[in-house]
C-alpha cells in the first residue's frame, strides 16, 4: 500500500477530556507516515450541543482533501455517528464508543438517567461529584499495578462536559451507510463490555476484541497504532 492511498485519520475524543488523550498515538502514527488530526470537541468545558460537535467534525473533514477514517472514542461515537455519513468517510472506527441509533441519546441509552456518580450543575456534567470520586472512577479502569497517582494526574485534566451533549438525540446514523469497525475493550471499567457488545452487534460492525481498559491508546499506544493501521488499511484496499 502506498502513502498516497492512505486515508487521513481523524480522532474524536470522549467526554470530559480532549485531544490530549490521543497524544502518544498521534506521535506514533505520524512517525509511520499517516496524516492524523485529533479534534477538540466544542461540548467539553462548555454547554455546547452534540450537534455542534458533529458540525466541528464535518468542518474537519471538509478542510482536508481525500478520504477519511473517523475514529471515535466513547462519547465521541455520538457526534461521529451524526456526521460520519460524509462522502469522504471511508470507515468509522468505534472505540468503546456510543454507536447510537436515530432518536437515541447518551442518557436514553443508559436507562434514561445519568449515573449517580456524575455531578450535574449549570448545564454541565462532571465525571464524579468530587475529585476523589473522579479519581476512583479512573482508577477502576486502570491496569493492575498502576499507582493511584496516575489516576490523580488524569483526573486533574478532566473538564466538565455539556449536559446537552448527553441529551441531544442522533438524527443521522452513519453506521447504516458506512463500513464500521467496533473495537470492544474487554476490561473496560467505564463503559461495560456487555453494553459495547449490544451496540456493536446492532450496528453490524466488524467487532475486534482487545484485553484493555477504556482508553487502549493510552494503555498500549504502539499496539493500538498497529491495530488502527490494519483497520485503516482495509479502507484503502477496499477502494
Amino acid at each position: 500500500m502506498t502513502a498516497q492511498l492512505r486515508p487521513r485519520i481523524i480522532l474524536v475524543h470522549g467526554a470530559w477530556v480532549g485531544p490530549w488523550e490521543f497524544a502518544p498515538l498521534v506521535e506514533i502514527l505520524r512517525e509511520r507516515g499517516w496524516e492524523v488530526d485529533a479534534l477538540d470537541l466544542p461540548s467539553t468545558g462548555t454547554t455546547e450541543s452534540m450537534l455542534q460537535d458533529a458540525a466541528a467534525i464535518t468542518a474537519a473533514i471538509d478542510r482536508n482533501d481525500g478520504p477519511v477514517v473517523l475514529v471515535a472514542h466513547s462519547y465521541g461515537g455520538v457526534p461521529v455517528t451524526e456526521a460520519g455519513d460524509h462522502p469522504a468517510v471511508e470507515r468509522i472506527v468505534y472505540v468503546a464508543a456510543f454507536a447510537l441509533d436515530a432518536g437515541e441519546s447518551v442518557i436514553a441509552s443508559v436507562g434514561g438517567a445519568l449515573p449517580e456518580a456524575w455531578g450535574i450543575a449549570d448545564g454541565q456534567v462532571t465525571m464524579g461529584r468530587s475529585r476523589d470520586e473522579r479519581v476512583d472512577l479512573i482508577a477502576a479502569d486502570m491496569p493492575p499495578g498502576v499507582p493511584r497517582e496516575a489516576s490523580e494526574q488524569l483526573a486533574d485534566l478532566f473538564r466538565p462536559q455539556s449536559l446537552a451533549s448527553f441529551s441531544d438525540e442522533v438524527s443521522r446514523v452513519a453506521w447504516r451507510v458506512k463500513p464500521a469497525t467496533y473495537i470492544l475493550t474487554e476490561n473496560d471499567g467505564v463503559v461495560a463490555p456487555e453494553f459495547q457488545e449490544s451496540l456493536a452487534v446492532r450496528s453490524g460492525a466488524e467487532i475486534v476484541r482487545i484485553p484493555n481498559g477504556h482508553a487502549p491508546f493510552q494503555e498500549d499506544p504502539a499496539g493500538f497504532a498497529d491495530l488502527l493501521e490494519r483497520v485503516s488499511a482495509l479502507s484503502s484496499v477496499a477502494n
